[in-house]
């Protein structure tokens, strides 16, 4: 039988429907319509929030891309760690308004530039928009530039967002219809060579309020199992709870190994064990593990692959990040898909403060994400924000400013060890 929380994140059999196939084609034509499609209950949206004039228009761009070593990190015993950098993007418009956005990648050996030249690229294209509209403005870049990476799609399509709500004066998450300001976090850590650095980290950061845990081990069958074991044995009869990112690394047959060596009470989720494409497998492993299954989520998190996972009942809960999939535009759609097939959405927000913030607005604005990941050590992923602390009380809550609410330290921001700015001519 699944487990409480199984049962907690809504895991019912769902039954496979044309609703569901014509939602993943369905094309929106603007954002009023896109927010109408994702809230029918919050009526009389402001359609001059996304209205164009030569008067709003954009008049300047700037682009920053900024990462130091201390959010370098492997996620499993791979042996090269991945650097992480923050790939801001700042428009200003002739009425004094602006939108921010912060995109996270991840290179290998070397910070990533791949986001910083694409901003670049566009900027012409950016600086001659004549709509403000995200959903319009998104169609037009695929368009114009078909083979433009999702990030910096996602980059463009934030900040425009931002711009709305800060427009509206209001938070993002209010725009979108939230009914709540916070929700429950969990600390994801990094990986650790050994096992003490385990406990130890769970010391840690409990001592913050956290009381979840997530782990990303070392994909190897025997010392995850020890993991596993050593968890099992220090915090039986305790409050905390435990997920594991097994990061693609096990079969199936180890996975369900795995899991029955678990204390199903401690551990609660199991994240992306198997590669995500193997829908079927994660339909028998689904059936075959106490506790809540869903994938990675990182390279498989089209509506049509969405669509597919629900038919064949993979997983408990889909997964994908706001800044991997292209956009809030992208993600609400696929939002829209999952509410139809009543599937809860884990939303991931392993990222710097722009990239959380905008995760977390999306998941204020539904009610089937039950869990903030706050990436760790907390305080290297607010780096050159003045309030990006958003671990308050216990929970995880939006910051109070208009639009993602996340005020950017400009000055800070320069003193990384891998800085490159863009701005664009007077």
């Amino acid at each position: 039988m699944k487990t409480f929380m199984k049962a907690f994140h809504y895991s019912f059999l769902f039954i496979f429907s044309f609703t569901f196939q014509a939602s993943s084609q369905q094309e929106y034509e603007n954002a009023i319509e896109l927010l109408k499609a994702f809230k029918s209950e919050v009526a009389n949206y402001n359609q001059s929030l996304f209205q164009y004039s030569e008067d709003i228009k954009i008049i300047d761009i700037e682009i920053h891309t900024a990462g130091n070593e201390s959010a370098t990190a492997k996620y499993t015993d791979e042996e090269i760690p991945w650097k992480q950098v923050n790939n801001i993007l700042r428009l200003k418009t002739a009425d004094g308004y602006e939108g921010i956005s912060g995109v996270d990648t991840y290179l290998t050996g070397e910070f990533d530039q791949k986001t910083f030249k694409e901003l670049k690229s566009i900027s012409s294209t950016l600086l001659s928009l004549t709509s403000l509209d995200p959903v319009v403005v998104g169609k037009k870049l695929r368009q114009k530039y078909p083979e433009l990476s999702n990030e910096t799609l996602a980059n463009v399509d934030i900040a425009l967002w931002d711009l709305a709500s800060r427009k509206a004066k209001m938070p993002l998450h209010e725009l979108l219809g939230s009914n709540r300001n916070s929700i429950e976090g969990y600390a994801s850590l990094p990986f650790y060579e050994t096992l003490p650095e385990y406990i130890n980290a769970v010391e840690k950061y409990s001592k913050l309020g956290f009381k979840t845990f997530k782990f990303h081990v070392w994909g190897n069958f025997d010392q995850d199992k020890k993991l596993i074991q050593k968890i099992n044995k220090e915090y039986t009869n305790t409050d905390f709870r435990f997920m594991i990112d097994f990061e693609y690394a096990h079969n199936l047959q180890d996975t369900i190994k795995l899991a029955e060596s678990a204390d199903e009470t401690l551990f609660i989720l199991f994240e992306g064990p198997i590669d995500d494409k193997l829908l079927d497998q994660y339909a028998d492993l689904n059936k075959a593990i106490p506790m809540m299954l869903i994938p990675a989520g990182y390279d498989n998190y089209s509506k049509e692959f969405i669509l597919e996972a629900i038919r064949k009942k993979s997983w408990d809960a889909a997964r994908f990040d706001v800044t991997v999939v292209g956009g809030l535009t992208a993600a609400i759609e696929r939002m829209i898909i999952t509410e139809a097939a009543e599937i809860p959405v884990e939303v991931q927000s392993w990222a710097h403060s722009l990239g959380q913030a905008v995760n977390l607005h999306l998941m204020l604005a539904n009610d089937r994400t039950s869990f903030f990941e706050a990436p760790m050590p907390k305080d290297v992923f607010e780096f050159a924000t003045k309030n990006g602390n958003l671990f308050k009380n216990g929970k995880i809550e939006a910051p109070k400013k208009v639009g993602l609410g996340i005020e950017v330290d400009w000055d800070k921001l320069k003193t990384a060890v891998y800085y490159c700015s863009f701005k664009s001519p007077e």
